[in-house]
């Protein structure tokens, strides 16, 4: 017979315990995958929005450098506008390291622009039309000049590609040198205007001065002839019979 403590048996002891047991375990079990769903989402929620904060700061470095360059490259068009009509192309390349150390540095920008500032006025000294490619890094800036040939559409096209800012003058220089060529030719036709009407003036007025002098010859011819007449009419003699 089985052993009875207290009005029940080993066996019925054995299994409440061992019931017990199982219903702690799955308790347990039931606590341990809740928190560890718990964990997981909090985790997840966490690096959601780490990344959303990644991806924020992200956007806005990309959006404040954007602007950034916005406002470069409005500085460039108000140094441009200093530059002689004699640069017929301006194109100035700038590295993504040099945007982020002008960005960075203020002191490197305001030398950068005051360099391309003093570039600008000291074209008005190139007495002839020219092509500039400048190229700004993070090291520095470098600028090349090229004299206007018939050789240089090429390089001029080649260096355009890829620039951050570019103006071309050429159009404007074409249209410049088209109203210069008819201002000149309006004047040379006024000047010979004036001088055939000077001439016609000048033909008229001699037309005028001979007709005055034969004029007064033919006044002179018949005052002498009226002079004559009186002085033999003073000489006659009359008879009478």
């Amino acid at each position: 017979m089985d052993m009875q403590i207290n009005g029940y048996s080993r066996a019925s002891m054995l299994a409440q315990q061992f019931s017990g047991i199982q219903q702690k375990a799955n308790t347990v079990k039931t606590q341990d995958f809740t928190q560890l769903m718990q964990n997981t989402n909090a985790t997840a929620q966490a690096a959601g929005q780490t990344d959303a904060a990644a991806a924020t700061q992200e956007v806005s470095e990309v959006d404040e450098m954007e602007a950034f360059k916005q406002e470069i490259y409005e500085e460039l068009a108000e140094i441009d506008s200093m530059t002689a009509a004699s640069v017929l192309t301006n194109s100035i390349h700038i590295t993504e390291d040099g945007f982020q150390r002008m960005k960075d540095d203020p002191e490197y920008r305001k030398e950068i622009m005051d360099w391309l500032r003093a570039d600008a006025r000291d074209s008005h000294k190139v007495p002839f039309d020219c092509h500039v490619t400048t190229t700004i890094t993070s090291a520095g800036a470098t600028s090349y000049g090229i004299s206007d040939t018939a050789t240089t559409p090429q390089w001029v096209n080649s260096k355009a590609e890829g620039a951050f800012y570019r103006s071309d003058r050429r159009a404007e220089q074409r249209k410049r040198n088209n109203e210069y060529v008819t201002e000149e030719r309006l004047k040379r036709e006024l000047m010979q205007k004036m001088i055939l009407e000077k001439s016609i003036d000048r033909k008229e007025q001699l037309q005028a001065l001979d007709q005055k002098i034969f004029d007064q010859k033919v006044a002179q011819h018949y005052l002498l002839g009226m002079q004559g007449y009186s002085v033999g009419m003073q000489n006659t003699k009359s008879w009478s019979i």
